[in-house]
């Protein structure tokens, strides 16, 4: 008996027993664990779960806390997808200044090329003939009761005046510049600030439907002339009508083309020196026999590069094909130009003149006389009407915007008109035929005034709407503010589930010793016990 005894007892002693033993005493403890975590959270919510005696109330408790988790994830994952859009805001503020840069003012006659110089050129005046301009016109007249012939008549005019373009623009540059109207025979009068002015304040280019065009104040090292020139910007210490730019310029009716040109006068543009000026788009026009008023306001306007949902640039790694010919800087019209005339040299195999194209390129100009270049010119012409082509333009970063405020009244009056009838005499040329009619005086000349309303001007701002310093703090802030709303949780709740998960990874350390000490000691010649047995002992 003492040996069944002892044996009994030595048997109940084996490691396997205590192995079966411990799990059973290492899950127990890794549920108490846990529940005794959750139970004394400072997570409002969960320990009603726990604590909850019926089980329709734990029911509705974990429902409650479980809704009111997913919406705090929810609004969270809002919240940090808005913060990597990079959120921005405009500011507008009002800037006072004592001096303001004086802006660029481009002006083009809107007859484009003199009638004298196209009775000169037979070739000039066969194609004025041919592209059938005088024939739209008379038809345009006679059909202006019925809308629907009148607008296929203006197509049609349209199309003769583009067929008539097309060959004034294979016309080589200095060619296009003498037929065009001169700067010397167009500015009587420059006033700029009180001090005289004359033509060597402008610079040139030619525009496809303008013809010679002249900005006073471009900043180029050049004026139109070609003479070298400051490259300092003018300005203005004194805001209102007496200290802006004056202008009076003879505009020769006497020279526009009968069939080509519908309007008189002159087509102004106010931009900064840096932009390239589109006067077939900008601008406006001002009429002859008026002193026309323009006042400025200057809008300054910064905008963030990426990764700010502007995303505006400097141009850098941007083709721009008016920087090359003309040296102006990057806007986002003149980034479309550019696409539209590579568009049309990949697909037709020639450069367009409605669009600037650098020599060194090679490439020749389109000739609208071949039906398919024509037809590929007409699709392209098309798409960038319509602003179909696939290109690449963000807007510019730094902007200047000038907003215009025009008035007019009668020049030269009935009084003056006596006096500087006499001028225009002393002047001699052109002026003289047109110096004993005041109605031809009226009809010939125009006079515009460009001035500043006020130094002040209009900063508009965009600015991140969550700065380097602070977006971090509030993102979390933020956060924070969520899911204690929603669950109830803080800092010291986060602290108490990194204690909880310690001591799980503890408790699974603690465990994989156990059972690798336990697992580690077996006596060779003890002889292992038959699991039938182990269950005997077990129940005894």
């Amino acid at each position: 008996m003492r040996q069944s005894g002892a044996r009994l007892r030595w048997r109940m002693g084996f490691p396997e027993m205590k192995v079966l033993a411990s799990s059973s005493y290492d899950a127990k403890t890794l549920k108490k664990l846990g529940q005794t975590t959750l139970q004394h959270t400072s997570a409002h919510g969960i320990p009603n779960i726990f604590r909850s005696c019926h089980w329709f109330r734990r029911l509705v408790w974990l429902f409650f806390v479980s809704f009111a988790l997913c919406c705090a994830l929810w609004q969270c994952t809002e919240m940090v997808m808005t913060y990597y859009t990079y959120p921005s805001h405009e500011k507008i503020m009002l800037i006072s200044s004592t001096k303001l840069k004086f802006p660029a003012v481009t002006i083009c006659n809107l007859n484009s090329v003199r009638l004298s110089a196209i009775n000169r050129s037979f070739a000039m005046v066969t194609s004025l003939q041919d592209s059938g301009l005088e024939q739209t016109h008379r038809r345009n007249r006679s059909h202006v009761n019925a809308s629907s012939e009148y607008q296929d008549e203006s197509i049609q005019y349209a199309s003769a005046f583009n067929r008539f373009a097309s060959e004034f623009n294979q016309l080589s540059d200095e060619q296009k510049v003498e037929m065009g109207h001169q700067l010397d025979d167009m500015l009587i009068y420059c006033n700029f600030h009180g001090q005289e002015c004359n033509a060597s304040y402008f610079s040139t280019f030619i525009n496809y439907k303008f013809g010679n065009c002249y900005t006073f104040n471009s900043q180029k090292p050049t004026d139109y002339r070609g003479n070298p020139w400051s490259t300092q910007a003018l300005n203005i210490t004194k805001a209102g009508f007496m200290y802006g730019l004056h202008l009076e310029l003879f505009i020769q009716q006497i020279e526009y083309v009968r069939d080509m040109t519908h309007s008189a006068g002159i087509r102004l543009l106010i931009h900064d020196q840096a932009q390239m000026p589109f006067p077939e788009d900008e601008g406006v026009n001002v009429p002859p026999g008026a002193e026309t008023d323009i006042g400025l306001m200057k809008v300054h306007i910064d905008r963030l590069k990426s990764p700010y949902i502007s995303q505006c640039t400097e141009g850098e790694d941007i083709k721009n094909f008016y920087k090359d010919v003309y040296g102006a800087g990057y806007t986002r019209e003149a980034c479309k130009r550019t696409c539209a005339q590579q568009s049309i040299i990949d697909n037709c195999g020639c450069s367009h003149w409605e669009f600037a194209y650098p020599k060194e390129l090679g490439n020749p100009k389109c000739n609208l006389s071949n039906t398919a270049v024509r037809d590929c010119v007409k699709l392209y012409e098309f798409k960038f009407a319509h602003d179909e082509l696939i290109c690449h333009c963000p807007l510019q970063c730094k902007e200047d915007i000038y907003e215009l405020t025009v008035s007019g009244s009668q020049w030269p009056s009935s009084a003056f008109i006596e006096n500087f009838s006499k001028d225009l005499k002393e002047w001699g040329g052109q002026m003289k035929d047109v110096a004993d009619n005041p109605s031809l005086i009226r009809d010939n000349f125009v006079k515009v005034v460009v001035y500043f309303k006020q130094l002040n001007f209009e900063l508009i701002e965009e600015e991140p709407s969550m700065t380097v310093r602070t977006k971090e703090i509030n993102l979390l802030s933020n956060m924070g503010g969520l899911v204690g709303l929603w669950v109830g949780f803080s800092v010291c709740t986060l602290a108490e589930f990194f204690e909880l998960l310690l001591d799980v990874i503890l408790l699974f350390i603690r465990r994989c010793i156990e059972t690798v000490n336990k697992e580690g000691y077996s006596n060779p010649y003890i002889q292992k016990p038959s699991s039938i047995y182990l269950q005997r002992t077990t129940k005894l």
